[in-house]
């Protein structure tokens, strides 16, 4: 028996019923295959928390893929990572901060973060990279939103709201005063500067995505023709198999990214 942890458990959809009302829906697809016959399973997911922990574990095996592609790709060229900086020159002075810096956070615990592989081929290389980078960008997106909102609902406690749009959110807790506000001045104006630079970057990655999805099924139909190294060659169906998550990552981040994109954009109303 074997479970796969579709990539699609990055799609999701936030729903966002206008400026004054945010609810959070999102979805995680699963496929099992046994005995040859593979059966497909949906799950819902109405908060940040529960869908983290299947948003992780579906990276989780995203991972292991790269990870088996390059332990038996010996000879390719060396393994690329994603850095904050590499997203958008506005990021790049928050590369490094430990609280903010959720790439390079990732990337410090162990995770191996947002490696890409490269096999040689610059088309395939150039698309594992696109594609780590919109994964990426995403994921920094949505953790610093959840980190946004966290710290306006340390300063605002029993008056924070679930419903409440970011940047309601936001500009509620600014208006605290006293210790409660005091406590976390200083990172909402930091993570709130941030998540302006991330929603300036954020229709430039969403344009990509149709493209990027193009690319990659054509470089799954041609991988048979461009692919000719022997060493290479070897290893077709497992690099096939990581084109096809890099495409479901795509897809799905892509329709996330809107609605995060629309979350952020609250912070300006």
């Amino acid at each position: 028996m074997r479970k796969t942890t579709t990539l699609a458990a990055l799609a999701a959809s936030l729903l966002l019923g206008g400026c004054s009302m945010f609810q959070f829906h999102g979805t995680v697809t699963t496929t099992k295959t046994v005995d040859g016959k593979t059966t497909t399973t949906t799950q819902e997911f109405d908060n940040w928390e529960e869908m983290k922990v299947a948003m992780d574990a579906a990276g989780k095996e995203l991972r292991g893929t790269t990870k088996e592609l390059l332990t038996k790709l010996t000879e390719a060229p060396p393994p690329g990572e994603v850095h904050l900086a590499d997203l958008s020159p506005q990021l790049a002075d928050y590369e490094g901060n430990a609280n903010l810096d959720f790439i390079g956070n990732a990337r410090d615990s162990g995770d191996a973060g947002f490696t890409y592989v490269q096999i040689g081929v610059p088309t395939y290389d150039a698309f594992f990279k696109s594609t780590a980078e919109f994964h990426g960008f995403v994921y920094q997106t949505r953790e610093s939103i959840k980190q946004l909102r966290l710290s306006a609902k340390t300063a605002l406690g029993r008056d924070y709201d679930e419903k409440m749009s970011l940047g309601e959110a936001v500009h509620a807790a600014v208006s605290v005063g006293g210790e409660a506000g005091l406590a976390v001045e200083g990172q909402l104006t930091e993570t709130r500067e941030l998540a302006v630079a991330l929603a300036g970057s954020a229709p430039n990655f969403a344009q990509k995505t149709q493209g990027l999805v193009s690319s990659g099924q054509q470089l799954i139909a041609g991988a048979p023709s461009s692919i000719t190294n022997p060493k290479t060659v070897l290893h077709l169906d497992l690099i096939v198999k990581g084109l096809g998550q890099s495409v479901r990552v795509v897809e799905d981040s892509g329709k996330l990214l809107v609605e995060l994109a629309r979350d952020l954009a609250t912070l300006n109303r």
